[in-house]
């Protein structure tokens, strides 16, 4: 992809070397290497094991638009900016650590012990499922939330989760995220680039990783249609 001379900019702090959750949604989080999942205990034996709700098939998001958008349907910098900030939380729930969680009510299906989702409008899997579609594409909500998925479940109404996650990566420090334009209509990247640290020179930095994602307009929304983690 050909690029631009960024457009915005914006710059991440040096993520803390220590597990945790956030506290509340929005705000900024980073987690340390993962502590071992504490064990929870199982229910009695006398009570029903929950039945995970059945749920449809993900409707399809409509193919990108042959229409170029006007100068004037073109996100802001700061639009994209904090676009980017919520798809990063959003993408860090199924890697780096959990969506908040109330750990009094827990449910076990199997083997596996789950907690329930606490955060402000998600509520089902559906809701979830529409969340992550306000930020990414199909293919890439798939590739988080699969139909058949047991990362994230609905029990009785509910969204649940498995307590437990990776945490971010102690090897990558400071980030810095721009937006650039190439002049293509209806399309731009977000460029991060982030600086990889040595644990054995006191976590000193080394180098430096650079990734882009697609941001793009798909039917009247605008999604990244590529993303990862970048650390």
């Amino acid at each position: 992809m050909r690029s631009g001379q960024p457009c915005g900019e914006q710059r991440h702090g040096r993520p803390a070397h220590a597990s945790g959750y956030p506290d509340h949604p929005g705000q900024p989080h980073s987690f340390g290497g993962g502590e071992p999942t504490p064990a929870y205990a199982r229910p009695h034996a006398e009570e029903a094991e929950p039945v995970p709700t059945p749920v449809p098939p993900p409707t399809p998001t409509p193919a990108p638009t042959s229409t170029p958008a006007s100068g004037g349907d073109e996100p802001a910098d700061e639009a994209i900016l904090a676009a980017y900030e919520k798809a990063e939380e959003a993408w860090g729930w199924f890697e780096i650590a959990p969506m908040p969680l109330d750990r009094d009510d827990q449910r076990t299906v199997g083997e596996q012990v789950y907690c329930r989702v606490d955060y402000p409008g998600i509520k089902t899997l559906a809701d979830l499922r529409g969340y992550l579609k306000s930020l990414f594409s199909d293919g890439l909500v798939e590739e988080l939330l699969p139909v058949d998925g047991t990362q994230y479940v609905e029990l009785d109404g509910a969204l649940y989760t498995i307590d437990g996650g990776r945490g971010a990566d102690i090897t990558k420090g400071e980030e810095t995220v721009q937006v650039l334009r190439d002049g293509t209509p209806g399309r731009c990247t977000v460029r991060v680039t982030v600086e990889v640290l040595d644990p054995q020179q006191g976590f000193s930095v080394v180098g430096s990783e650079t990734h882009d994602f697609l941001y793009e307009q798909v039917g009247e929304r605008w999604i990244f249609t590529t993303f990862s983690m970048v650390r």
